[in-house]
């Protein structure tokens, strides 16, 4: 073992031995220091403020000595020094280490050092920032800089930073772009100055790490310094997770190693606080990084995007972010049904203080819910190391409604798509019950659930909101009817009558925009004599099972369980062999073709999706623009076009598949098709042709 690794770190009183080498220290480096009479010396051993740095043979080696800032519940350092022979061994390191794990009820550790001593690097290095300055008290009036080591409690500024990051789009600036930025009208105007625009403030927030100030810190002119300072303080900073970083930095060191790319340490240290804070968008001009762009978003799902293409692409860059099912890739999301003994865990993660609920209401109102299970069912959706995610409760005493008394989400960077989920969710068994409505009366909803309510077409009636979902396959006309008659059950359902208008409008039968749109007003609710276009794709095992078909996907995993479907967007490729042309909207029916690998559960039709969008373009562009919604890596892409990039290749965006209770075999399509198919490529079908495939996959 080294010598270094011996060192040791303890607190001491005014009885120890080692008081007297602390004084000499002090006495010595009193130049640097500032001067402190034994006493105090004394005084701070007695309240045991005096850490010192002990090696193999018990000597003291260094020290540091500190005091309490109560007023702003922060440690501050006032020495910090080793011993001339131990400097550069990390005796310095273990000791503010130790003093950090010992305080962490305070909000930070700080300190203020003379800009003119050349140490700033030691204290960065060390996890510290450089926040202000101010002049000192000394004759000469030296500037003094001041370094913070936050210990990333929450506090009023960071709830209000986590708000933000939760109601618009966050993007980390870089030192590039920051230093751009000059918020001086009479500057010239730079690329990075439209990341200012007054258009975008509503919606962008951008944030900054560490980095920045440690690079203000660096400029020699102090206008300048205390100019871009100003400016920094005007931004957000993010919180992050450290208990991460050493690990996201391995991860960064490796990939650059991979790729065999040199960065500067700043440049690595801001990407992996940005992973750390999961903000997802980091905004910059160094080429290098934009090079390694894709590689970044593979491997952190980390959208790496120069300012000016964050300005052009900012509406679909926002959509990815807010929607990202593939963070979920790798992750067992478990929905489990809560017992009684379990409610006490859920408190803290789904009380909702901000809406105005009280945590005594809350957990009066979960004991109820668990209490009577007879007439609620309570689920947790459980993530890695089973930290709570979502909660949702629902109620079946109303034959032909599912009510949803409870629906959270835990703030995080997969709330939204945790969101939607659970919209979907509780609309799918309402439909797979038979019931023909949902409705969803949680009174202290949080804006991204209200957001994904929104987005399914619910009705705002008195209680909450309200949705019809059918689960029937029928003509317009029929639909219509059915929908009339549920207008009778009250006020509250009259938007059934205004749905059923429509559809009893002749004409709008043949408005593909129209009809699709109140397929997905009524979903799982198919029109059969609507002029959707419908095609059978076929899809190979191995795609199916992880797009939609968990069936295949438990086959797949053995005994493992088979992630839950949370992705209700998603995009598949193949050959650009025609078929469907681009900007066509329908259904897809996905017929899951013969792989010896799988034992059942294929050569079958097995699910209904919403055919949302078809591009075609090179595999590289299209795979950029998809990347969010799928499980496929470019290589992938490659391979349908036998590496060929430059050969065109079809996407095909789906949402809001349906999957069949009763699939239909290979000899039961053909008959309904009235040929041989093999079912090699892709084909459209007729009207009359889905409807039978559709009731026949849906039967109960």
């Amino acid at each position: 073992m080294t010598a270094e690794k011996q060192v040791t770190i303890e607190a001491i009183d005014h009885t120890s031995p080692h008081l007297q080498t602390v004084i000499a220290l002090g006495d010595a480096n009193k130049k640097t220091l500032g001067l402190l009479p034994r006493d105090a010396f004394v005084e701070y051993a007695i309240k045991r403020m005096i850490l010192v740095a002990i090696d193999a043979e018990q000597n003291c080696i260094g020290y540091l000595l500190y005091r309490k800032a109560l007023r702003k519940h922060a440690i501050v350092i006032v020495h910090l020094c080793v011993n001339p022979a131990w400097r550069s061994k990390d005796v310095a390191k273990k000791l503010v280490n130790y003093l950090s794990q010992k305080t962490q009820d305070f909000y930070r550790l700080e300190l203020k050092c003379r800009r003119d001593y050349g140490i700033d690097g030691m204290w960065s290095k060390l996890g510290f920032v450089p926040l202000n300055e101010k002049t000192g008290k000394s004759k000469e009036g030296k500037l003094l800089t001041v370094w913070w080591l936050e210990h990333n409690h929450p506090s009023i500024f960071s709830y209000a930073a986590n708000q933000k990051l939760e109601s618009k789009l966050c993007a980390v600036i870089d030192t590039s772009v920051f230093l751009e930025l000059h918020g001086n009208k009479e500057l010239k105007t730079t690329e990075s100055d439209s990341l200012l625009a007054d258009w975008l403030q509503d919606d962008l927030e951008l944030c900054i790490t560490d980095e920045i100030f440690k690079s203000i810190n660096r400029i020699d002119n102090a206008t300048l310094r205390d100019s871009k300072r100003s400016l920094a303080n005007s931004f957000t900073q993010l919180l992050y997770d450290k208990t991460r970083l050493e690990s996201i930095l391995h991860s960064i060191d490796q990939l650059l190693t991979e790729q065999a790319v040199i960065f500067d340490r700043a440049t690595i240290s801001q990407l992996a606080i940005t992973i750390a804070s999961d903000c997802q968008v980091f905004v910059t001009r160094n080429t290098e990084i934009l090079n390694l762009a894709d590689k970044l978003y593979n491997n952190f799902t980390l959208e790496v995007i120069s300012p000016t293409n964050l300005i052009l692409k900012f509406d679909e860059i926002r959509r990815n972010v807010e929607y990202q099912p593939v963070r979920l890739a790798g992750t067992s999301v478990k929905m489990k049904l809560i017992q009684r003994f379990e409610q006490s865990r859920l408190l803290d993660s789904f009380y909702a203080s901000e809406q105005g609920e009280s945590e005594g209401d809350f957990k009066q109102r979960l004991r109820h819910v668990i209490a009577n299970q007879d007439k609620f069912k309570c689920y947790v959706f459980l993530g890695d190391e089973n930290l709570p995610l979502a909660l949702i409760v629902f109620e079946r005493q109303q034959a032909g409604e599912l009510k949803v008394t409870i629906m959270r989400v835990r703030p995080g960077a997969i709330a939204a798509t945790l969101a939607r989920y659970l919209v979907f969710y509780s609309i799918s068994l309402s439909a797979q019950e038979n019931r023909q409505f949902t409705r969803i009366i949680d009174p202290y909803l949080e804006d991204t659930v209200l957001q994904a309510i929104q987005e399914d077409a619910f009705v705002r009636v008195n209680d909450g909101y309200l949705k019809a979902n059918l689960a029937v396959a029928k003509t317009a006309e029929e639909l219509s009817k059915e929908l009339a008659e549920l207008s009778n059950l009250g006020e509250e359902y009259n938007f059934c009558l205004k749905i059923a208008q429509t559809l009893n409008t002749s004409e709008l039968t043949q408005d593909i925009i129209t009809m699709s749109e109140l397929e997905r007003h009524l979903w799982p609710a198919k029109i059969i004599n609507a002029d959707l276009p419908t095609f059978i794709i076929p899809i190979q095992p191995t795609w199916a099972k992880d797009l939609f078909d968990e069936e295949l996907a438990n086959q797949f995993l053995l005994d493992s369980q088979a992630d839950l479907a949370l992705r209700r967007e998603l995009v598949y490729y193949k050959r650009n062999n025609g078929g469907l042309r681009p900007g066509v909207i329908g259904r897809i029916l996905w017929y899951v073709s013969s792989d010896t690998s799988f034992t059942f559960g294929t050569k079958e039709v097995k699910a209904c999706s919403r055919l949302d969008e078809v591009i075609i373009d090179k595999p590289e562009k299209l795979y950029r623009q998809f990347r969010r919604l799928g499980i496929y890596e470019l290589k992938d892409l490659m391979t349908i076009v036998k590496n060929q990039p430059d050969e065109d290749i079809m996407a095909i965006r789906f949402s809001d598949t349906k999957i069949f209770t009763k699939p239909l075999t290979l000899n039961r399509l053909r008959e309904i098709l009235g040929n041989k198919t093999t079912v090699q490529s892709l084909f459209k079908i007729s009207k009359e042709q889905f409807g039978i495939i559709y009731n026949q996959g849906t039967a109960i």
